[in-house]
């Protein structure tokens, strides 16, 4: 996805992030890879004990980098491959962090095409949030001049491929455009919504007296729904933030398993409608998984280092938008379902059966890593 926006250079540099900044010519792209000292020492063991011999410590580690990068970044365009070769090095200080410079050239044996596809998975494997910014100072060949560090494209983990139409670059990409992304992803998280379902299902049943029977007041349902859903969003906020900002890390096949196991669990409780002091607690420890469900599916969005607490606390925003509209539109007709004969045996414990064995079915999927 490409970004456009204006910055200064101290601004637009940050922890979590590499550069690539080119200017575009009839035949040639010239340009310069920017790498934070941070990374070079996690990534290489290259490390200096003082701040001012850094420039020198770059320079006699220069063939180790440079070996590196053109087997994690390629440019292509009209079928033919730019080959890469490299210049001077050198080191952009900012005072509070340092970036190595590698400067380069590309040449090519045909004009450089309009669309350009750049392939960019430098120093993903230092981190899942790891973004790498791809930036066109001044375009000679359209004639368009960005200036210094306008234009950018960012890559992630699931963006590590992509078009640049070197005509036509959009705007920015901010936090706010993070809300409808978390929209989408509860909306498409089919695993999410059927968890909800299998929550709201018993909401509208009370028991009593060692039978179980409709609730009469809609205001009491409601309530009982409002501390439901606050506890599972504040649950998966929890996490959702913790592990988008890479301060944990599971495995998103663990986390997977267990969002089906929490449709299980939740199915069979329904199936036998245990309600206890316990089941606020069951609904705490599934959100924290469902957090981190969220936290992969966020961390393969594009988006900058420089603005991640923004950007999490938009597709937060946007998770718990969708999950309002998706319970709005469920817990209508559920109350409106309640005194029907058929809701217990029926919609209740029948169709936590039938989520029951769906979840079944991906859990076994993907615990074994069937599919």
């Amino acid at each position: 996805m490409t970004l456009l926006f204006v910055t200064n250079p101290l601004r637009a540099h940050t922890s979590g992030e590499n550069y690539v900044f080119f200017d575009v010519y009839e035949d040639r792209l010239v340009g310069t890879f920017e790498i934070n000292t941070d990374d070079l020492e996690k990534k290489f063991g290259i490390k200096s004990e003082k701040k001012e011999d850094w420039l020198a410590v770059v320079q006699e580690n220069a063939e180790v980098v440079q070996a590196y990068i053109p087997e994690h970044f390629k440019i292509s365009g009209a079928g033919e491959s730019y080959p890469l070769e490299f210049k001077e090095v050198g080191l952009r200080d900012l005072g509070f962090m340092r970036f190595a410079k590698y400067d380069f050239v590309m040449k090519a044996e045909n004009p450089i095409p309009n669309v350009i596809t750049i392939e960019n998975t430098m120093l993903q494997e230092t981190g899942r949030l790891h973004r790498g910014l791809v930036g066109i100072m001044n375009n000679y060949h359209t004639g368009m001049k960005h200036g210094d560090e306008s234009a950018h494209m960012i890559f992630g983990s699931s963006t590590s491929v992509q078009e640049l139409d070197l005509t036509n670059i959009p705007s920015m990409l901010g936090a706010r455009a993070m809300v409808p992304q978390g929209v989408l992803h509860i909306w498409i998280g089919i695993d999410h919504i059927l968890f909800l379902l299998c929550l709201l299902l018993p909401t509208v049943l009370i028991r009593k007296d060692d039978k179980v029977i409709p609730v009469e007041k809609f205001h009491s349902v409601l309530w009982r729904v409002f501390k439901i859903v606050t506890l599972f969003t504040i649950a998966h906020s929890i996490t959702l933030a913790l592990a988008a900002l890479d301060f944990i890390s599971i495995s998103s096949r663990l986390v997977e398993s267990i969002i089906a196991l929490s449709i299980i669990i939740v199915g069979v409780n329904n199936i036998f409608f245990k309600v206890g002091s316990w089941t606020s607690i069951m609904i705490v420890i599934l959100g924290l998984f469902h957090g981190l469900g969220f936290a992969s599916v966020m961390g393969e969005l594009p988006f900058r280092m420089q603005d991640a607490l923004k950007v999490v606390l938009g597709f937060n925003i946007g998770v718990e938008l969708g999950q309002m509209v998706i319970v709005a539109a469920i817990f209508p007709l559920l109350f409106f379902l309640r005194k029907h004969p058929s809701y217990q045996p029926v919609i209740l414990q029948g169709g936590s059966a039938v989520l029951t064995l769906v979840a079944g079915f991906w859990f076994v999927q993907r615990a074994f890593g069937l599919g």
